[in-house]
């Protein structure tokens, strides 16, 4: 991928393509901002971005004729697009700490909106980020024997490629063997195991109520709704995927006392938020709700404004050659073989 945007970029397609396209604009996605080095065995690393590489990046959408936004001005500027401008909004998932830390100076500074996705039950402590849980537990591990759900697994983790194979193994029984209600528990035990406290891990790693409150104050921040206990929604039922957006919204509303206009679903991928995920978001009265789908903003996304794609700023992209082209859309239209919408 990251050949192919050199390519895109150094040939010149991707300011041609801006031309003909037709794109109103960009939701960007961030998730860590941080100056911290990595551990080696990190695989989620790829979501951290240096604050210098943040501003850049900023600096060179803006000098391509991007203006950003915030959330709240999208519909508008969907439904009316500028002539010979885009926008850029720049969205935050789960309210990491070191995003206040490190990314919220560099936004401030350079007077660019933002709105950040809150899982209520992250900052609550009913929900906890099972991704870290497991990560750990790989990386501090040298062989791991686990009970899961109707499953046992048994990996040597003594090099890298070892516990690349034995996380992935993991991951997959979460997301397809175990019942997404019953992740927390099935990682928390594991934890337990190895002496892990996932729920403190959670506390240190996301913002508490007093801090998202001290950056909801910031006039650029917008707060907005991730659900509750961070789930893939489109695994549940009905009812309880429609609980757990209620539970979010009302919570955070009480917690911030401000309703949430804007939605993001909890990992956002095809498989984890769908057309009824879209339809009950529209129910419930989101102005928008933006999915992990890659791509560009459309003038007909106007009327699919809780399907809207984003392009994630991270880690595997952390380069201004490759900025440029992922924004220009030409890769994700090339992926969707130059369909606009991808709304199902």
């Amino acid at each position: 991928m990251r050949l192919a945007l050199s390519a895109i970029g150094g040939s010149g397609l991707d300011r041609l393509y801006e031309r003909l396209a037709g794109e109103c604009g960009v939701i960007l996605t961030l998730h860590h901002v941080s100056t911290l080095a990595e551990p080696e065995f990190s695989p989620n690393k790829h979501l951290s971005v240096h604050p210098e590489f943040l501003a850049a990046a900023i600096k060179h959408l803006r000098d391509r004729g991007f203006d950003f936004v915030a959330m709240d001005d999208v519909r508008e500027r969907i439904a009316n697009p500028v002539e010979g401008r885009k926008f850029a909004a720049v969205t935050v998932d789960d309210g990491y700490r070191d995003f206040a830390e490190f990314g919220t100076p560099v936004l401030r500074a350079m007077d660019v909106p933002y709105t950040v996705y809150v899982a209520t039950g992250l900052v609550d402590g009913t929900g906890v980020m099972w991704w870290r849980g497991i990560e750990k537990i790989v990386r501090d591990q040298s062989s791991i024997e686990i009970d899961g759900h109707e499953a046992s697994f048994t990996f040597d983790c003594e090099t890298i490629s070892q516990k690349r194979n034995a996380l992935c193994h993991l991951e997959h029984h979460l997301m397809t063997g175990v019942p997404e209600a019953d992740v927390a528990d099935t990682v928390r035990a594991w934890c337990e195991k190895y002496d892990i406290d996932i729920d403190a891990a959670t506390r240190d790693a996301v913002m508490s109520w007093d801090e998202l409150r001290t950056l909801a104050a910031d006039p650029l921040c917008t707060i907005g709704a991730h659900g509750n206990d961070h789930l893939a929604l489109a695994r549940l039922s009905q009812q309880a995927m429609e609980a757990d957006l209620l539970d979010g919204l009302d919570r955070l509303t009480k917690k911030m006392g401000k309703r949430p206009a804007h939605l993001a679903y909890p990992f956002g991928y095809r498989s984890a938020a769908g057309a009824r995920e879209f339809k009950a978001s529209n129910a419930m009265g989101f102005e928008t709700a933006v999915t992990t789908r890659p791509g560009m903003i459309f003038p007909a996304h106007i009327d699919h404004l809780t399907a809207l794609p984003r392009i994630s700023v991270n880690g595997w992209y952390q380069d201004l050659r490759y900025i440029a082209p992922l924004a220009s859309g030409l890769p994700t239209r090339l992926r969707r073989r130059f369909r606009q919408l991808d709304v199902a």
